[in-house]
């Protein structure tokens, strides 16, 4: 049988709802004003994870608009607390920009890991009358926050000065998250991308024509504004919308980046600047795979409001499938930095002109996949097409989908790419509790403490479980395990190890059996796979914590050029950091300003898991293997859905807490019952807290006394059971109108996917000899247990 960890794998990382959802709200457009209200709501909660600000504030530039523009962000002090210049002002309208990162972890201010944490860029709106993706960016930001505040409780001591409180929050907000559609995968992978990316939120970058509902910045295109494949070079930056892009371009160094607009449907990449009319981009291979994957997880849809169906989004160079134009975002923040023969700086004389150095660019400071994103056929969807919260990280057709609900999926797909990652996700088919963790320092070897399970002595068949993500195919994987003892301290667990490091451990460091080196994952049309591995841990001594990593490397196919499509220009290798990042083990750039930094590695590291080596006051070689770290232990195992959840106040300080604060995870908007919220129960060792359950079907009987309750009870599962029956129906008219209409995209996946990639790695789940059903792979090889030779890829020379 398919083992409990292959079906994790195989489904959607957050497919929520499964029939738990119980809160679902639909989206509608949010006015300027909301989104303002909105950002300064999430700043204020969430200090440790965002920062707010704005272009006046942080950059020095004037507000575009006058008195009677934005009168919302005229209020005093509504500067967004961040560095720089006051912000105040007094007409026009402000740009805003909330950064989303971990401040205590990976962000923390003067770390190494700060400076090549990877970024990407939202950016709701260069053209103010398309209206879909200001509410999208702003509701992908509520939901990361939501799930990263929520997954950071509890902390572990010493830095829960109040565990039972902590406790009792971590298990309110799950619940909550629960009710929301949010399964506890799904939390999971929202708080990782927080905890290991850095993500810069521009909701309306053309503020002024956001609040005016115009196109233009007072009549000048911003998406024609950018020093690229000009020809008048007076004609660029003379916007508040291209200045504010501009300058946060300058503070960054992105590797993916979305641009969303309206008035068709699709997403398009390079070439999109007339001077590469009838040519590929040399990064053709990477963004025609990332786009069609945008595609596929954002899925069609049907709605009431609509004829018929739309289908998943059309994909191709913007020279294709949109049209081409001089000054666009999109090819410049690709090509400024490698592209010379195309850019100039611009010299505008508006708000009283632009410094020329503003445009001119280091050498790794613009090369983004900055694709443009057409949301909708109509630049204002219909609020009845603009979907809802149900089943919202589900890929496809799910049941709540619409203009917004797909390109929130598509935002954090975008975030999740940006780099791949490996998880190791069980061990002797125990799922691990936890694997990155947001608002916990890093100082040290922390994964000892917060990563590691019990096993017993002299076993020579430790079966590792892991997975990999940022990417599509893998196309090797790795398993190594040492002594921690043994490990330089440079090798913490929460960065990459360099290979000079890994082979100054020489005979000390072993490679495990991999049961199959290449696959996929789960953005892949093949879907998802879980890798396994055998440790021999029989060398080690009880009361040794070894460390054990998994590695992967993925999408090497992105180095080449691609077999069909036209002549390559500029010819060459590509271009883009997000390609060469995973390809190329000697890229290595450095922003002048920032020191900001993207290195090349072919081998991306799972956070180690240690196995401890029991000894015989554990049980002996005869022990189970027993998780050591789990923060919540079996709190999480689900409770009556009849009961309601502690009355615990969420959003208060915890004093002496860190992260900005402490704030607490949030309430879910308009949900007053947890769900699955789990028993009480906390780990041994820490406080035990009581929950009092209150009855919420018992409060509502009161007021019908005269009926008994098997008569109740018969009218609530008749109300439930037709219910459920009207929801299948709709899902089912939903499949039966998409099926019409999903003529796919116009590069056809087999022209994007290597389609054999996965089916001559084809493998056999049950050990029967067979291949297991399409896409399957092959049989296990036996691969015999190595010690000391490393691949060739950790070979110094």
């Amino acid at each position: 049988p398919v083992s409990m960890h292959r079906r994790r794998a195989q489904e959607d990382p957050s497919s929520g709802g499964k029939g738990g959802q119980k809160s679902v709200r639909p989206f509608r457009i949010l006015t300027s004003a909301e989104i303002s209200k909105r950002l300064h709501g999430l700043a204020g909660k969430y200090p440790q994870f965002s920062t707010l600000t704005s272009s006046q504030e942080r950059y020095g530039l004037p507000a575009a608009g006058t008195a009677k523009d934005c009168d919302h962000d005229h209020q005093k002090g509504m500067n967004g607390g961040g560095a720089g210049t006051n912000g105040d002002v007094v007409e026009g309208c402000k740009n805003w920009i909330l950064t989303i990162e971990d401040k205590d972890g990976r962000a923390k201010e003067g770390t190494a890991s700060s400076k090549s944490l990877p970024e990407v860029l939202l950016s709701g709106a260069l053209h103010g009358d398309e209206r879909v993706g200001p509410t999208s960016v702003t509701e992908v930001a509520a939901l990361l926050l939501d799930a990263a505040a929520c997954e950071s409780f509890p902390r572990r001591s010493p830095e829960a000065e109040d565990p039972a409180l902590e406790m009792r929050m971590a298990l309110d907000c799950r619940a909550d998250l629960r009710d929301r559609g949010i399964d506890d995968d799904g939390r999971r992978w929202l708080a990782r991308l927080v905890s290991t990316r850095r993500i810069v939120i521009v909701p309306t970058a053309n503020a002024l024509g956001y609040e005016r509902k115009h196109r233009t910045e007072d009549q000048i295109d911003p998406n024609r504004d950018f020093p690229y494949d000009l020809e008048d070079w007076s004609l660029c930056m003379k916007t508040i919308a291209g200045r504010t892009i501009n300058e946060i371009f300058r503070e960054h160094v992105f590797q993916l980046s979305i641009t969303f607009h309206a008035g068709m449907e699709a997403v398009a990449y390079e070439w999109g600047a007339p001077s590469y009319l009838k040519f590929t981009s040399p990064d053709d291979v990477a963004q025609s795979q990332i786009a069609s994957g945008y595609s596929r997880y954002s899925g069609g849809f049907s709605s009431p409001s609509q004829r018929k169906a739309t289908p998943p989004y059309q994909t191709g160079t913007m020279n294709d499938v949109v049209y081409f134009v001089r000054g666009g975002m999109e090819d410049w923040a690709y090509a400024a930095s490698w592209d010379p023969d195309h850019v100039r700086p611009c010299r505008p004389t508006t708000f009283g002109g632009y410094p020329e150095e503003k445009t001119q660019y280091d050498d790794s400071t613009l090369r983004a996949f900055n694709m443009l994103v057409e949301t909708s056929d109509q630049k204002t969807p219909r609020e009845g097409s603009l979907g809802s919260t149900e089943e919202l990280l589900k890929g496809g057709d799910a049941a709540g989908n619409g203009h917004v609900s797909r390109n929130i999926r598509l935002a954090l797909l975008a975030i999740d790419l940006v780099e791949p990652y490996v998880s190791v996700t069980g061990v002797d088919g125990r799922t691990l509790s936890d694997d990155v963790v947001p608002g916990v320092d890093l100082t040290g070897r922390t994964c000892v403490e917060t990563k590691a399970v019990r096993v017993a002595p002299g076993r020579t068949d430790v079966a590792v479980e892991y997975t990999a993500g940022g990417g599509f195919e893998v196309d090797d994987t790795v398993v190594l395990h040492a002594k921690w003892d043994d490990l330089p301290d440079s090798v913490d667990g929460t960065g990459h190890p360099l290979p000079e490091d890994l082979q100054r451990i020489g005979d000390k460091l072993f490679t495990a059996e991999v049961k199959r080196a290449k696959g996929t994952t789960r953005w892949h049309p093949s879907g998802s796979d879980l890798f396994r591995a055998t440790v021999d841990a029989s060398s080690y001594q009880p009361g040794d914590r070894v460390a054990v990593f998994a590695a992967a490397k993925l999408d090497q196919s992105w180095s080449t050029q691609p077999p069909e499509g036209g002549e390559v220009k500029p010819a060459g290798p590509p271009r883009s950091h997000v390609v060469r990042a995973r390809t190329d083990p000697e890229w290595n750039m450095i922003q002048e300003e920032t020191g900001k930094i993207v290195r090349g590695r072919y081998d991306w590291f799972s956070v180690p898991v240690t196995l401890v080596i029991g000894g015989e006051n554990d049980g002996g070689a005869d022990a189970a293997t027993v998780e050591l770290s789990s923060r919540l232990g079996d709190a999480e195992s689900g409770s009556s859905s009849n009961e309601r959840k502690a009355n615990v106040t969420v959003g208060k300080q915890i004093p002496g807490g860190g992260g900005g604060g402490g704030a607490s995870p949030p309430p879910a908007p308009g949900s007053e019952s947890g769900s699955g919220s789990g028993s009480s129960a906390v780990p041994e060792g820490s406080e035990h807290v009581a929950v009092e359950k209150v009855p919420v079907i018992g409060g509502y009987l009161s007021k019908f006394k005269s009926l008994s309750v098997p008569v109740l009870a018969g009218i609530a599962a008749g109300v439930m059971a037709f219910a459920a029956l009207m929801s299948l129906l709709l899902r089912q008219r939903r499949r039966w109108q998409l099926a019409g209409y999903r003529t796919g995209p116009v590069r056809a996946e087999s022209e994007v996917w290597d389609t054999d990639f996965r089916e001559e790695n084809a493998f056999d789940d049950d050990d029967d000899g067979d291949r297991d059903g399409a896409g399957a792979r092959k049989p296990y090889s036996d691969v015999p247990e190595e010690s000391v030779e490393l691949p060739e890829r950790f070979t110094i020379d």
